[in-house]
């Protein structure tokens, strides 16, 4: 049996700050409209996404959780950055604190359908670039080099 690996390392550490990988998906649909997640936590809309388990690879962790989250399945095609820094510094509501490294990548839909699925998401849904809802911080700066659509990954030096 796969162990919860965040919640076994919780049970040692308690709140204290612990590094946490996360794939997301930067998703558009034929129009050129952005697929976002409302999070249940603070109400913010982000692309969707979450935490690699143990033993995924990130292209493994974004699929399976973009799936879980919205009942679409994906095909990662590229890498646009690689983020962390104070703006991925998070505290959840309970009061467990992470520091975010995020991997996002371009990805388009190969199948499934779209509804809100798991308890981690309030809504989902297609946005044109030009009028997004309010999003996180860190989601801004990811769609800021996802829209640039640069031929090369970012990454801060």
């Amino acid at each position: 049996m796969a162990i919860k690996y965040t919640r076994w390392l919780r049970s040692y550490v308690g709140h204290q700050c612990i590094m946490q990988v996360r794939s997301s998906g930067f998703v558009q649909d034929e129009h050129g409209a952005i697929l976002l997640c409302r999070r249940a936590d603070v109400m913010l809309w982000d692309v969707p996404g979450g935490t690699i388990s143990l033993d995924e690879t990130p292209v493994q962790g974004l699929i399976r959780e973009v799936l879980e989250e919205t009942g679409l399945n994906l095909h990662a095609e590229r890498l646009i950055g690689v983020y962390a820094g104070p703006d991925f510094h998070w505290t959840y509501p309970n009061g467990d604190q992470a520091q975010i490294l995020a991997l996002l990548f371009v990805a388009r839909i190969v199948g499934g359908e779209l509804h809100r699925a798991g308890h981690e998401n309030v809504n989902i849904g297609f946005f044109p670039p030009d009028k997004l809802p309010p999003l996180l911080a860190r989601t801004k700066r990811m769609l800021t080099d996802a829209l640039a659509g640069k031929a090369e990954a970012v990454f801060d030096r």
